[in-house]
């Protein structure tokens, strides 16, 4: 074998390694959930969407009922008719809505929420519903 076929074998093991070390760190983090909550935040402030983004995920994101969440801010890819007038989206997924109540109650949502409602122009929350995924209670 050459040598740039041998680099090629390499990096694509590597990639191979890399990605299945990946999801087996996070396996259940994205999976499917039955109830499926989402907050977009249009901030007063639109430079504090860092700090927000950085609570969401140090603080929210982990508390331990949560079965899948990301954070972020708006992609834009060309499309006119996507909604673009927020700073910050939010996503958290439960099993149950035991543990979606569990969540609502915890210490550090109450708090972050107490810290960030008032610093923001508006909120959309948006609770969805998934018929098809297995409800735990």
């Amino acid at each position: 074998m050459n040598p740039l076929g041998t680099m090629k074998t390499v990096l694509l093991v590597m990639i191979v390694l890399c990605l299945t070390s990946c999801r087996a760190a996070d396996s259940d983090r994205g999976c499917r959930a039955r109830i499926n909550h989402i907050v977009l935040m249009k901030l007063e402030d639109p430079d504090a969407a860092d700090d927000l983004i950085l609570d969401c995920r140090s603080r929210l994101e982990t508390i331990p009922t949560v079965k899948g969440s990301f954070t972020g801010r708006h992609g834009d890819f060309g499309r006119a008719a996507v909604d673009s007038d927020y700073d910050v989206g939010f996503f958290v997924s439960f099993d149950s809505k035991d543990d979606y109540m569990r969540y609502l109650a915890h210490p550090e949502h109450v708090q972050v929420v107490r810290k960030w409602k008032p610093r923001c122009e508006w909120m959309r929350i948006h609770d969805v519903v998934d018929e098809t995924a297995e409800a735990t209670n």
